[in-house]
């Protein structure tokens, strides 16, 4: 069974309901305001119903049908969330065409206060979901284990742990397989020596969900691909497990990941394809300062660099800037005094094949902006 709220956010007062089975029977709805009488005839469905899905559901729509009615939330023991799937199920740009990605998730219903509308909906999208999730597992079935009992960790888990063992056509997988599977799912992808600390914890119930999201990210980092504003704001563990894994480098000789991408000569050879930093201006160790700065950039570090005039500055901002680009996906803003340098700036790193650059000034449209 599906079910939608309408909540007035300044009273909390649900003001509308609308449940739906997946069936022929009709919805129930709230008529005339009767609120009463719709409760007493959702709980006496529920009695019957394996699993209540919605999107939202279990920090918006079940909290407050529990507070109307508390019997509603023990009856509702499985229910399914497809937003907080989502992100799982489609983590990669184009995103689900029917939820509000950059936004706060939302569905694209096209209708204005119809929760039935918005009821069923959210069955669309529960199936294109589980189509997204069987073509994983066929493909990469590591991450279908991972997110099983990834999002098995912690209250309210029934639902999840039905909707991925319907997949899987199997049950939970233990601990040591879920370890297994993110260590070959990470591998060459993660700082090595942090992935493992990682997997010591893995079984926390407070690390389930954060770290289902950052396995996500993590399998179209690179791209125009975005993790979700509201799972940063409900999930903030999820971006800082990111940050852990791919932007805190290790000192191992054996970690593939540190020593790649955390070395400026091979950023400076992969962005702009030269071999080596201008040699003068250099520092007291002889080192070209343009390969000291971009270092410490690149570790994120604070730091002052003052260089001439012509010795190469832009490269010591692009490439910790790329650098943090495609490691976390993070966003650099460079403030620049003058609207053609600016244009500069971008036409050149368009020339070397860099498209994730853009200006924005004053001359743009505010569309444009």
């Amino acid at each position: 069974m599906s079910v939608d709220l309408e909540v007035d956010p300044k009273t909390a007062r649900v003001f509308d309901l609308a449940a739906v089975r997946h069936d022929d029977r009709p919805a129930i709805r709230c008529h005339r305001g009767d609120m009463e009488d719709t409760l007493a005839r959702l709980e006496a469905d529920l009695g019957e119903t394996r699993h209540l899905i919605g999107h939202n559901i279990l920090r918006h729509d079940l909290p407050h049908l529990a507070a109307l009615r508390p019997r509603l939330a023990q009856l509702a023991k499985a229910p399914v969330d497809t937003l907080w799937l989502n992100p799982l199920a489609f983590p990669r740009n184009p995103y689900h065409h029917l939820v509000k990605h950059y936004h706060d998730g939302r569905l694209l219903s096209g209708h204005v206060n119809d929760p039935e509308a918005d009821a069923r909906l959210v069955f669309d999208v529960l199936e294109n979901q589980f189509a997204s999730f069987r073509t994983l597992n066929t493909t990469a079935p590591d991450t279908v284990v991972a997110y099983h009992y990834l999002t098995t960790r912690g209250e309210q888990d029934r639902g999840f742990d039905a909707v991925f063992s319907h997949v899987r056509g199997l049950s939970m997988p233990s601990a040591s397989e879920a370890r297994q599977a993110l260590r070959r799912l990470l591998a060459g992808e993660v700082c090595a020596t942090a992935v493992e600390s990682l997997l010591e914890r893995v079984g926390a119930p407070q690390m389930g969900w954060p770290l289902a999201y950052a396995v996500a990210w993590i399998s179209v980092a690179g791209g125009d691909s975005v993790m979700p504003p509201w799972v940063r704001m409900q999930f903030p563990d999820a971006a800082r497990l990111i940050k852990r894994l791919r932007d805190t480098a290790c000192d191992a000789a054996d970690c593939s990941w540190c020593r790649e991408k955390s070395d400026p000569l091979k950023a400076l050879s992969r962005w702009f394809g030269f071999d080596g930093f201008r040699p003068i201006p250099a520092d007291a160790d002889g080192r070209p300062l343009q390969e000291r700065i971009v270092d410490e950039g690149m570790r994120g570090n604070s730091l002052l660099g003052i260089l001439p005039t012509g010795t190469g500055k832009s490269v010591c901002y692009q490439i910790p800037a790329l650098a943090k680009f495609d490691r976390i996906g993070a966003l650099t803003v460079v403030i620049s005094p003058l609207v053609a340098l600016m244009a500069d700036q971008v036409a050149g790193m368009e020339r070397s094949g860099i498209s994730s650059a853009v200006t924005v000034n004053g001359m743009l449209s505010l569309p444009e902006r």
